[in-house]
């Protein structure tokens, strides 16, 4: 039996188990959910928690910095959701394989949710609450061969994420997440170039995940129009300057990277202004003595270069023309609130693409990228509809 659907992008809401893997001492500093009930706080809306991190509201759901990120579960709008919050949180595998089932689901790679922001100005800590997420998120998808993850990077300490590739990688991650900048920087910043090639030699992809990272336009934004269009996209594209024009894939031969949650709409749109931009960049660079950031024109690297689709975008064709059928992949992404839910049988029902194409963006693209044996996963579907 053939598999169906592999999907490429979905979240997990951490819950206060996630912290249970901090060293010892930083255990006193552990994240706390905090609940306002709704009386107190009507502007809060149905997002009525958050998580406290050093005596700082992590996110907020109004004003400047806005931010939603559907964690903690104590929250009005997590008791909404059509699954409960141990589908949720992972803390019921068998619901969240539930969820699977009705989606059509064979296979489903989770990310993280609360790390699409900072949580500590510490560095060190912060890196010790994103190990912490990946022995957790190792743990809840040990519980099902249907369950993959992707782990987080802690990009601030660039010699520790060396150790934590490493060891992700021997712990089953199938890929590595990191936002469009570390905070006011970006991507292909020399200190990052070790992380890179750990990456590329550890044969772990890279996903640039939509959030918010980029202290700039985050406090640009103060409602949600802004917050999601403005601070919570324009990251990807700062991250997709960075391995495509910053040179990160030039400089990485064997590494691949995806760009998720921002649509592809804007893939040839802002490959061909990238591309057009580096013999600017070059003349420049040569008239002040300087090497080229990126020998090659950008283009060059669109084979290595991977972006999730919406299901229903009108623009879809286009950018497979000019991507290739190859690259494309879609998001059922569990459990946010964006209503992508039926992303496999939207992308079925479209006359604009062939069965072909489909069956690779669902199956062929995303198993390649994340290195998934197709064997395997038939043989896991024939089991898990018995």
């Amino acid at each position: 039996m053939a598999i169906a659907f592999i999907d490429a992008d979905s979240h997990v809401y951490e819950v206060e188990e996630t912290w249970d893997f901090l060293p010892r001492k930083f255990q006193n500093r552990r994240p706390i959910p905090i609940t306002v009930p709704p009386e107190k706080a009507p502007y809060m809306g149905v997002d009525n928690a958050f998580w406290l991190v050093d005596g700082q509201a992590v996110q907020w759901t109004w004003g400047p910095g806005t931010i939603q990120i559907g964690t903690p579960l104590t929250s009005i709008h997590a008791h909404r959701k059509a699954y409960g919050v141990g589908h949720q949180s992972l803390t019921d595998v068998p619901q969240r394989l539930k969820a699977l089932d009705d989606a059509g689901i064979d296979l489903q790679v989770v990310y993280s949710s609360l790390f699409g922001t900072s949580l500590s100005r510490d560095d060190e800590f912060e890196s010790a609450l994103q190990i912490s997420y990946n022995h957790w998120i190792a743990e809840r998808c040990a519980e099902s061969d249907r369950l993959r993850w992707v782990a987080v990077v802690p990009m601030r300490t660039p010699e520790l994420a060396v150790k934590e590739i490493e060891r992700v990688k021997k712990a089953g991650a199938v890929g590595l997440m990191t936002l469009g900048t570390v905070g006011s920087k970006l991507l292909n910043a020399p200190e990052f170039e070790k992380i890179w090639a750990a990456a590329a030699d550890h044969d772990l992809p890279v996903a640039v995940h939509v959030g918010w990272s980029d202290p700039g336009t985050r406090f640009m934004a103060d409602e949600h129009m802004s917050a999601l269009n403005i601070s919570f996209t324009l990251p990807v594209l700062f991250g997709f300057v960075s391995f495509t024009g910053g040179g990160i894939l030039e400089r990485h031969p064997n590494l691949r990277v995806v760009f998720l949650e921002a649509g592809a709409g804007w893939i040839p749109w802002f490959f061909e202004r990238v591309d057009h931009y580096h013999p600017v960049a070059h003349f420049f660079r040569n008239s002040f003595g300087l090497e080229p950031i990126s020998r090659e024109r950008p283009e060059t690297y669109k084979d290595r270069v991977y972006a999730t689709c919406e299901a229903d975008e009108r623009l879809l064709p286009q950018v497979i023309e000019f991507l290739g059928e190859s690259n494309i992949m879609v998001s059922e992404d569990m459990p946010h609130l964006e209503a992508r839910e039926g992303a496999a049988h939207e992308l079925l029902a479209r006359t604009d693409l062939t069965r072909a194409q489909t069956g690779k963006i669902m199956v062929d693209n995303p198993a390649r990228f994340y290195g998934l044996d197709l064997k395997s996963l038939s043989q896991l579907r024939s089991a898990a509809k018995s």
